[in-house]
């Protein structure tokens, strides 16, 4: 049953204390796999951030989820997470499809068509694209999640190349795409969430005077200046660049030097020489655009779904509004890094007043709100109406947290909120919530505030619904502890000797036969590395309710997936299973 909402009209202003901690300055970077997969989990131990070549001090580090990561069909099935935290939300993505219009010819526009569809692929209802034809078409579509649009505006791109360019024409249009570039980027700086620009070029000019050294310079000089204005407003404009190039460009022309005599200079037609320039200057990723189909961008989906934010102690001599070499690394092996070479921090506007928002609004917003760290977690159970309720678990990091204001929302695939919940009373612990639903996925939503005016919300995905076994329906499998009025729900683990699993088993009669039994896996389908005895209490003539102990103190800090399994006479099975999170102490 729904409870009422206490203090939904409080607002985050007055929530908040007279002095707050004032704030350092935010260094974002990614960190993955060889294969592109973002780290789940590193420690603030494990980064060094060097700032024009000084050691700051990591203030804090968080993961910022922005979309679910594609996980490729030959995958190996992963342990599904325990429970949803404030990294869990998928805040979306902006990304910048940017076409260098005159290095492609006419007859190879479908190659970007193809790989922007694949990409479109795994974009959720929260990312957004713009597409951007440089240096002369501009702006084919501003910011939009509208991917019908995205598609129209690429099928629209044509290429203005020209199979006869010489090198001095590659310079002179790379010049103008490089300037093109520079005044995009300027037009985001200052953004509060990275940009992933996926730049489009078949070849780049490197450096060049375009001329012999006894001449002055030549009309399609190109300075190295040009792609440091690159370092520095992709800095400003917190961007990272994926540079897609032709699979078929390869090394063409060659590099003439001058004689003695400064005669005989002609530079170099080499379309692949700006790349490494740009990618050197802005710690860019190259990535192969090929016929093959629509998976060229995989790897931006993958490496764009999350990134870390570090705080950095506030230095007095902060230097706010000028760029400054950045160096991020990471103190774990098989880890690799993308951050830009340049960093420009921005001093908040003075005066800038703190929104006024109610719980209901932070419930309906899609931001983290990362100060208070919460996990919640929902499980199903039947009520005897025979109505579905969704148990909603919230728990903080910090055990010293006073909470004054906790609220939860149901939210279905269209974005509709199904279902509503306030905690009468925010002291409880374990903190336990309760919504009515149909049967379906959503999105479970939890916000909590306080008593210090931190925010905390935390998002998990859950099922409303049942598992049908023969005449059988069991109810989900939920982990907690022994007390004495039952068994306390709990999220995560720690010391603990062991932890109570248990799940409900509706419907069947008294001669119903059924064997139960609980394991203890490494993956969800591995096999059992414990076999636990189970309990059978019958609650009510619809209701009997599987109990079992699982030893915590012999495993080790990790995840394990706990199997509730019923068996009935004539063979038929079912299961229901859940994630066990031991933490290290």
């Amino acid at each position: 049953m729904l409870a009422a909402a206490p203090g939904i009209g409080v607002s985050a202003r007055q929530s908040r204390p007279t002095t707050e901690r004032q704030p350092g300055p935010i260094v974002d970077f990614v960190a993955v796999q060889a294969d592109g997969t973002p780290v789940a989990e590193l420690l603030p131990s494990e980064v060094e951030i060097r700032i024009n070549g000084r050691v700051r001090t990591l203030r804090s580090l968080r993961r910022v989820t922005t979309a679910p990561l594609p996980v490729a069909p030959e995958s190996p099935p992963r342990l599904p997470a325990p429970f949803g935290t404030n990294d869990d939300i998928a805040t979306g993505r902006s990304v910048a499809l940017i076409v260098d219009e005159e290095s492609f010819v006419a007859g190879r526009e479908q190659l970007l068509r193809h790989a922007v569809d694949g990409l479109l692929s795994d974009f959720t209802p929260a990312d957004q694209a713009a597409v951007i034809v440089l240096p002369y078409t501009g702006v084919k579509v501003a910011f939009t999640a509208d991917a019908a649009r995205i598609r129209r505006a690429m099928d629209s791109v044509a290429g203005q190349g020209t199979r006869a360019e010489s090198g001095s024409d590659m310079a002179c249009r790379t010049r103008r795409f490089l300037e093109a570039l520079d005044g995009f980027l300027h037009s985001q700086a200052g953004r509060s969430s990275p940009l992933t620009v996926v730049l489009f070029t078949a070849g780049l000019a490197a450096p060049r005077r375009d001329a012999s050294m006894l001449a002055g310079p030549g009309m399609c000089e190109l300075l190295v200046n040009h792609f440091e204005r690159i370092t520095l407003t992709a800095g400003e404009a917190r961007a990272n660049l994926f540079v897609v190039i032709p699979d078929d460009l390869g090394s063409s022309g060659e590099r003439w030097r001058e004689s003695i005599g400064g005669i005989g200079y002609l530079g170099s037609n080499n379309p692949l020489e700006g790349i490494e320039h740009l990618e050197g200057s802005t710690h860019a990723v190259r990535l192969p655009l090929d016929a093959t189909g629509t998976r060229a961008l995989l790897r931006v989906a993958r490496e764009s779904s999350a990134y870390y934010e570090a705080e950095l102690a506030p230095d007095r001599d902060e230097a706010y509004g000028r760029s400054r070499s950045l160096d991020v690394r990471v103190l774990r092996g098989g880890v690799i890094v993308r951050a830009r070479p340049a960093v420009t921090f921005t001093r908040p506007a003075p005066g800038t007043a703190t929104p006024k928002l109610s719980l209901s609004d932070l419930l309906l917003s899609r931001d983290s709100y990362p100060d208070l760290r919460l996990r919640v977690g929902g499980f199903t159970v039947r009520q005897p109406d025979e109505r579905l309720r969704l148990g909603v678990v919230v728990e903080t990091d910090d055990p010293g947290a006073s909470l004054t204001s906790v609220g939860a929302v149901l939210v279905d695939g269209g974005g509709r909120v199904v279902a509503r919940w306030f905690a009468a009373d925010p002291f409880e612990r374990p903190l336990l919530g309760a919504m009515v639903a149909p049967p379906g996925t959503y999105r479970l939503r939890v916000v909590a505030i306080d008593a210090v005016g931190r925010f905390g919300a935390a998002e998990d995905t859950v099922q409303v619904g049942l598992t049908q076994v023969g005449p059988l329906s069991l109810g989900s499998l939920v982990l907690g502890l022994s007390r004495n009025d039952g068994v306390a729900p709990r999220l995560q683990f720690g010391g603990e000797p062991t932890a109570i699993a248990s799940f409900d088993i509706y419907g069947g009669g008294a001669d119903t036969r059924v064997v139960v039994a609980l394991e203890v896996a490494r993956d969800p389908n591995g096999p059992a590395i414990a076999s636990l005895p189970v309990t059978l209490t019958r609650a009510s003539d619809a209701r009997v309710v599987a109990t079992g102990a699982v030893p915590l103190g012999a495993l080790p800090p990790g995840d394990y997936a706990v199997r509730g399994i019923v068996r009935l006479e004539d063979g038929t099975a079912g299961r229901v299973t859940r994630t066990l999170r031991k933490a290290a102490r």
